[in-house]
């Protein structure tokens, strides 16, 4: 059967063979971090660890094979990894033509002129978390400016439970006046006492088709599922890029205290059209 008459079909069995791109692919080059904020599983302080240089060379590699829109370099806090300028170049050269976004809390790039200069030279957006727990209400002050005047765009992000009213008012009072982003949500990454989920269908973020990879080549098609016993498959899988696209009908062990969970309707996470129909 030709790719044509598959779309003529119009079915939803079809619909769900339409070929896929990944919205972002996001690489976490650090577990290292230089806050410990209570309601994170993604950073382990200072003892974390770094992704060395070769396995981000080969991350992109891999990355290669797939169609993806946004590159996320995140952490812990990947500013604090001693190699995030080099690892920033590379990216952007490898991957000029996408959308390259950092994840960051903005203290390192308000104290270290370097680092802020290669997010300024390497990245398209910034997302900033700030809140009570990070402390970092000066630095997220005095970067945002900077980062908007040489037009990056800028999302500052705050979890409500977290952050004082009067700080709340002042980033929003900031991001209005530097034409930057301020958005609140009621995201935290553990179980902070709210009611399980009731699982149905496949969260709708799995149709958006993330995909993180940690810093041991790890694999999860969620952002939030970081968790051994969830990890799906490995960068360094021979098949990778298949695993990548696959059909997917479980539910995270995490999905059941998500904060995010959506529940799509859909009962499985469709595959990519194989170039083969």
């Amino acid at each position: 059967m030709t790719r044509e008459l598959l779309v003529q079909l119009n079915t939803p069995q079809v619909q769900t063979l339409q070929a896929r791109t990944l919205k972002t692919a996001k690489i976490k080059i650090t577990t290292k971090c230089n806050r410990s904020c209570d309601f994170c599983i993604f950073a382990e302080g200072g003892q974390g660890v770094n992704m060395p240089l070769e396995t981000f060379r080969t991350v992109l590699d891999k990355l290669a094979q797939l169609p993806f829109q946004q590159l996320h370099i995140n952490g812990g806090e990947p500013t604090v990894h001693r190699d995030f300028a080099e690892l920033s170049r590379l990216a952007h050269e490898r991957f000029p033509d996408r959308v390259r976004v950092l994840g960051t809390n903005a203290i390192t790039l308000a104290r270290n002129t370097r680092l802020l200069e290669a997010s300024l030279a390497h990245y398209d957006q910034v997302l900033i978390g700030s809140d009570d727990e990070h402390e970092n209400y000066d630095e997220v002050a005095a970067v945002v400016p900077t980062l908007r005047a040489a037009g990056r765009t800028v999302v500052v992000n705050s979890v409500l439970e977290a952050t004082d009213p009067k700080h709340l008012a002042r980033l929003a009072d900031l991001c209005e006046e530097n034409g930057a982003i301020h958005v609140t949500n009621n995201v935290h990454h553990i179980d902070v006492g709210q009611p399980k989920n009731v699982l149905g269908g496949l969260c709708d973020r799995y149709l958006d088709q993330h995909l993180m990879i940690e810093v041991d080549g790890d694999c999860y098609r969620c952002f939030n599922a970081m968790a051994k016993y969830d990890s799906e498959f490995s960068l360094w899988d021979a098949d990778f890029a298949e695993k990548v696209f696959a059909p997917r009908a479980q539910h995270y062990k995490f999905c059941l205290k998500c904060h995010e969970y959506r529940d799509s309707g859909e009962p499985v996470l469709p595959a990519r059209l194989s170039p083969a129909l």
